[in-house]
C-alpha cells in the first residue's frame, strides 16, 4: 500500500485555504470597484462560504452580505426612478435582500477583536462579551437601515410567486428587533398591527408554498398583534385542515364565529359538524337558527349556504320533506350556489332509489310510476348543478349516468353523455 504523506496532506491543506484566501480577496477587489457587479461577487466568493478555512471566519460572509444588499438597492433605486422591474430583477432584489440578513447574521459573532499577544479575543469589561471586530458596526447599521426594506422585498418575492422565500423575508422582518445579535443597536419594531398585517401575508406565503405547520402557527401571532381580518381565521383552519389536525379547524372556528359570527359560514359549518358527531341535533338547529336570525337579507349568499346547512342536518334525521324545504329556500335566496341543487337532487335521488328497493315485487307499471318523475326531477337539478360549478362537483357525472341507466330504455343517449365525463 502506498504510504500517505502527513507532509504532503498538510501541504494541501495549505494550499487549499491560500486558495480560499485568493477567493476572498478577488472578491472583496470586485466588490471595492466603483459599480460593482454584486451577482458576480457573490458567484465568486461561493467556494469560500463552503470551505472550512474561510467559512469560519467573517470576510466571506460580510461580503457575501453586502453584495447581497447591493442586488436589493440596485432594483429598489430603477423602481424609485420609474422603472418597471421585471419578475427577474424582483426575484433577484428578495432573495438578494434576505442573502445579506442571513451573511451578516452569520459574520457578526465571528468579527471580533483579536488581542495580538494573546491571540484570543478582547472581551468587554462591562459585559464580559467579546468585543465586535470593525465590521460589526457598519453591519448593523445596514441591518437596522434596511429594516422597513424587508417588507417590500417580500412583496417583491411574493409577486413573483417565490411565497417561500416572501416568507423568509417576512420573518426577517417580524423577528429582527427583537434578535439577540443586535442587542440595543436593533431596529425598533412598528406598530403591531403593522406587524400583524405582515405576518397576515406570511400566512397566505406559508399556504402557497406548502408550508402548512408555519401558517397554522401564525393565526395566535396574529390576534396577539390586535390585527383584524377574518380571513385570518379562515386560511388558519384549511392550514388545519391540510394537516388534518380536526382539533384546531374547530378551536378556530369557535375563535373565527365569536370574532365575526356569521359573515363566514365555515365557522357556523365546523361548529355543526362537531354537534352532528355527537349526535346533537338540538344543537345544530339551535346554532344554525341563531345565525340566520343574525344574517340579514341583504347578505342573500350566507343566508343561503346556512339553509343549505339547515337542509343537510334535517337530511340526517331523514326529514327529508323539511330538507327539500329548506334547500328551496337556500335556492330563492341564491340561484348561483351549486350546491343548493346538488343537495336537493341528492335527496331526491336517495328518495327514489329507496322507493325502488322497496317496490321489487310491484308490477313494473306501478314501480316506473313513482320513482321516474323522482329520477327525472333529481337529473334536472344534478345537471343544473354542474352546469354552475363543474370544477367543485365532479362526481355528478357518474351520479347522472347511473341515474339514467336506472330509467332505463328511452334514456340510453343521456346515460352514454354522462358516462365517460
Amino acid at each position: 500500500m502506498k504510504k500517505i504523506s502527513l507532509l504532503g496532506l498538510g501541504l494541501f491543506t495549505a494550499m487549499a485555504a491560500t486558495a480560499q484566501t485568493n477567493v476572498v480577496n478577488d472578491a472583496k477587489h470586485m466588490l471595492d470597484q466603483a459599480k460593482p457587479d454584486y451577482a458576480a461577487v457573490q458567484k465568486t466568493i461561493q467556494p469560500a462560504l463552503q470551505d472550512p478555512s474561510t467559512a469560519n471566519t467573517a470576510m466571506p460572509w460580510y461580503i457575501n452580505g453586502k453584495a447581497g444588499f447591493g442586488l436589493f438597492d440596485n432594483a429598489y433605486m430603477q423602481e424609485a426612478l420609474g422603472t418597471q422591474l421585471s419578475a427577474d430583477q424582483k426575484k433577484t432584489a428578495g432573495i438578494g435582500l434576505l442573502d445579506g440578513y442571513n451573511s451578516y447574521m452569520k459574520a457578526l459573532p465571528l468579527d471580533v477583536e483579536i488581542d495580538k499577544k494573546t491571540g484570543e479575543p478582547k472581551l468587554d469589561k462591562k459585559t464580559g462579551q467579546a468585543k465586535p471586530g470593525k465590521l460589526a458596526k457598519e453591519m448593523v447599521k445596514t441591518m437596522k437601515d434596511n429594516y422597513i426594506s424587508l417588507k417590500t422585498g417580500g412583496i417583491y418575492l411574493f409577486d413573483v410567486q417565490d411565497y417561500s422565500g416572501a416568507y423568509d423575508v417576512w420573518e426577517m422582518y417580524v423577528n429582527l428587533p427583537s434578535n439577540p445579535v443586535l442587542g440595543t443597536d436593533a431596529p425598533k419594531a412598528e406598530a403591531d398591527t403593522l406587524v400583524g398585517q405582515i405576518m397576515y401575508y406570511q400566512l397566505l406565503a406559508a399556504l402557497s408554498s406548502d408550508r402548512n405547520a408555519e401558517a397554522l402557527a401564525k393565526v395566535p401571532q396574529i390576534e396577539k398583534t390586535g390585527y383584524k381580518n377574518i380571513d385570518v381565521y379562515v386560511y388558519g383552519i384549511e392550514a388545519a385542515r391540510r394537516l388534518n389536525d380536526s382539533v384546531a379547524q374547530l378551536d378556530l372556528a369557535k375563535r373565527g364565529y365569536a370574532e365575526y359570527g356569521t359573515q363566514n359560514v365555515s365557522f357556523v359549518g365546523q361548529l355543526i359538524n362537531e354537534h352532528l358527531q355527537q349526535n346533537d341535533f338540538d344543537g345544530c338547529y339551535k346554532l344554525v337558527n341563531e345565525a340566520i336570525e343574525a344574517t340579514p337579507d341583504t347578505m342573500s349568499t350566507i343566508k343561503s349556504q346556512l339553509y343549505d346547512i339547515l337542509g343537510v342536518i334535517y337530511e340526517q334525521q331523514d326529514k327529508n320533506d323539511a330538507a327539500i324545504e329548506a334547500f328551496d329556500k337556500a335556492i330563492s335566496l341564491d340561484e348561483t350556489q351549486g350546491k343548493n341543487y346538488y343537495d336537493k337532487a341528492r335527496v331526491i335521488y336517495n328518495n327514489a332509489v329507496k322507493i325502488d328497493e322497496s317496490l321489487v315485487e310491484a308490477p313494473e307499471s306501478e314501480r316506473k310510476a313513482k320513482v321516474d318523475p323522482l329520477l327525472l326531477d333529481a337529473a334536472k337539478l344534478f345537471e343544473k348543478a354542474y352546469e354552475i360549478d363543474s370544477t367543485n362537483l365532479t362526481n355528478i357525472p357518474s351520479i347522472l349516468y347511473r341515474l339514467y341507466y336506472r330509467l332505463g330504455a328511452g334514456y340510453e343517449e343521456q346515460a352514454e353523455t354522462w358516462k365517460d365525463r
